[in-house]
């Protein structure tokens, strides 16, 4: 009994330091793989500052150097603010992410903005309502659908494999309505900071 007790705490001991082994691997590739995006973002803020000399001849070059940055179609003037706006340039991936539908640019204020369908409190409510909803009812439908077809079916696998969809149908709603949310989230988080 005595050798079972010392084997059982020798494996919980030889779990915990391999999962803390993971964990501090883990840490340092996420370390190392922050040092290597900045590396790599200031090696593009470099190419489109020298490429901006000149804009207006090199605009299309500077798209495609920020295209890996960025989803968001920029103007020049935009461009030109990301490179003379202090700390502007780190915000430009997040920017490509809410800008469009939530967030805005605004050139004279030299600052993000919200756009009017979010711009106050109880807007931006009654936006999150708005994604809950059709997620809601969207998952409600399929509900529906999947319910009447698996009503009269005799087989049991057909049961499962129903069950099986639905449960994807729902996970897909599920990461669309946070992917919504997380994006109103981080326009309002951008909002007049740099």
């Amino acid at each position: 009994m005595a050798i079972a007790d010392i084997l059982l705490k020798a494996g919980v001991f030889i779990a915990a330091m391999m999962n803390i082994a993971a964990l501090l691997v883990t840490y340092d590739k996420i370390k190392n793989f922050k040092g290597e995006k900045a590396k790599e973002l200031h090696g593009r803020y470099i190419q489109v500052k020298q490429l901006s000399e000149n804009l207006e001849a090199n605009y299309s070059e500077i798209l495609i150097i920020l295209s890996g940055i960025t989803r968001a179609d920029l103007s020049i003037d935009e461009i030109r603010w990301f490179i003379t706006e202090p700390r502007a340039f780190l915000k430009l991936e997040k920017y490509g992410k809410v800008s469009g539908r939530y967030c805005n640019i605004d050139l004279d204020k030299g600052e993000f903005v919200l756009k009017e369908i979010v711009s106050t409190r109880k807007k931006r409510i009654v936006e999150r309502s708005k994604i809950l909803g059709i997620s809601f009812c969207l998952l409600a439908f399929i509900s529906a659908v999947w319910l009447f077809t698996v009503k009269d079916v005799q087989s049991i696998t057909t049961v499962y494999i129903a069950l099986s969809f639905w449960t994807a149908y729902f996970l897909v709603l599920l990461w669309g309505a946070n992917l919504l949310l997380t994006t109103l989230s981080n326009a309002k988080k951008m909002v007049g900071t740099l």
